[in-house]
């Protein structure tokens, strides 16, 4: 009987006075050492997915386009871009990962060095941004990292735009970069950004420079905003004698009515030209004490330019329905940023005609039309030929959450 009885109090004890021990000491212990996570309110995730065929009416044997980083694929089904995301915008500190994949991205982040070990193409290219930042005034603000590049009217997220592809201005001006950025607020209408950055569209350094580039933006009435961007550095690799860039863009954006809106862009770039040591060692003949070298700089001072003028022009028809156009001119005679091998360079008009369908939203249904023209036959035509026009079709459809 006292065997049973002791056999009783045990199991007592288990059911009613430890669970109330363990109670208490977990009530001891201290909030501060919660294992529960601690997430920040304005985190959020996000996705976009730009779908995409594209009918070259010139029939190119290529598969690809020339000139272009945007819709690059020929009669073909494909993913402009796609990309994850993950942002978080507190009082004190911001930034911003996300992960791409796509044939714009292949294509943007084909000038990335692929032969270093810890930095290459293969290594950086699905990067589209990756950025923290800190508040360090009431103003201020400094972000370091890979983020989106300021120069132009059109961003790489297509839904953005009032056209599907870009301007041949945006295909010429970095969609990324990789640096510091400091962005201060002067006042309600005016803002402005100074960076430190690597390079021209470039993560991987090929060079021991840095550039620089800087932003104003002045909001002269709620519906008319200038913006001001700026580039200088040097772009050429070490094995190179340095080519300084030098680039200005200024955009205007004017909205009138609610259904009416028009942009400007206008870009001039020069850059110097490439300098080359000429043997003459006819020099230290003259005057051995100056010229220390029979080498001397050819083309030191030469500077070669280029321009760009775009406008756009926005039509809301309706809240389902919208009708834009692009008009375009690339001026490039001396190739510096296209490349052709003709007589004329890249002197090139565009015209664009996009017509969208607002009633998938989040999703964008568009049909898109552009013809472009240029001085010299510089686009594939048929069979390995080539013609002085170049139109296609597109139709793409896109969803951003």
């Amino acid at each position: 009987m006292f065997k049973e009885f002791r056999i009783f109090f045990a199991v007592f004890l288990a059911l009613n006075v430890l669970p109330i021990a363990s109670e208490s000491n977990q009530k001891d212990i201290p909030k501060d050492f919660s294992a529960e996570p601690i997430l920040p309110k304005s985190l959020k995730l996000g996705a976009f997915v730009d779908a995409y065929y594209l009918n070259n009416n010139n029939l190119p044997k290529s598969t690809e386009r020339k000139f272009t980083t945007q819709g690059v694929r020929n009669n073909e089904f494909n993913i402009n871009l796609a990309h994850i995301d993950v942002k978080v915008e507190e009082d004190k500190y911001r930034g911003r990962l996300a992960l791409q994949w796509g044939t714009s991205v292949n294509t943007n982040y084909a000038g990335e060095i692929s032969k270093d070990i810890g930095s290459n193409q293969n290594s950086v290219k699905h990067i589209q941004e990756a950025y923290v930042g800190m508040k360090i005034s009431k103003a201020t603000w400094v972000d370091g990292g890979i983020f989106f590049g300021n120069i132009g009217h059109e961003s790489w997220i297509s839904q953005n735009n009032t056209n599907y592809t870009r301007a041949l201005a945006l295909d010429y001006v970095p969609y990324y970069s990789a640096g510091v950025k400091l962005s201060h607020q002067l006042s309600d209408k005016l803002s402005f950004q100074l960076q430190i950055l690597n390079g021209w569209q470039i993560i991987t350094d090929n060079n021991r420079d840095k550039s620089f580039g800087s932003q104003v933006k002045y909001i002269v009435f709620s519906n008319f905003t200038i913006t001001l961007n700026q580039y200088v550095g040097n772009d050429a690799p070490d094995n190179e004698r340095k080519q300084l860039r030098l680039y200005n863009n200024t955009i205007i954006e004017w909205k009138p009515l609610d259904w009416l809106q028009f942009a400007g862009q206008f870009d001039i770039g020069a850059q110097k030209a490439k300098q080359s040591l000429v043997y003459e060692p006819w020099l230290q003949n003259i005057n051995p004490n100056i010229f220390n070298s029979p080498y001397r700089d050819a083309a030191a001072s030469a500077y070669r330019q280029w321009y760009h003028c775009t406008f756009w022009v926005s039509f809301n028809l309706s809240p389902d329905y919208r009708l834009s156009f692009r008009v375009e001119r690339m001026y490039d005679p001396l190739q510096v940023v296209a490349s052709t091998g003709t007589r004329n360079g890249f002197m090139t008009n565009g015209y664009t005609t996009t017509f969208d369908i607002l009633s998938f939203d989040p999703g964008l249904l568009r049909f898109e039309y552009v013809y472009r023209r240029s001085a010299d036959a510089v686009f594939e035509y048929r069979d390995s030929l080539t013609s002085k026009k170049e139109n296609f079709v597109i139709v793409a459809f896109s969803m951003k959450i």
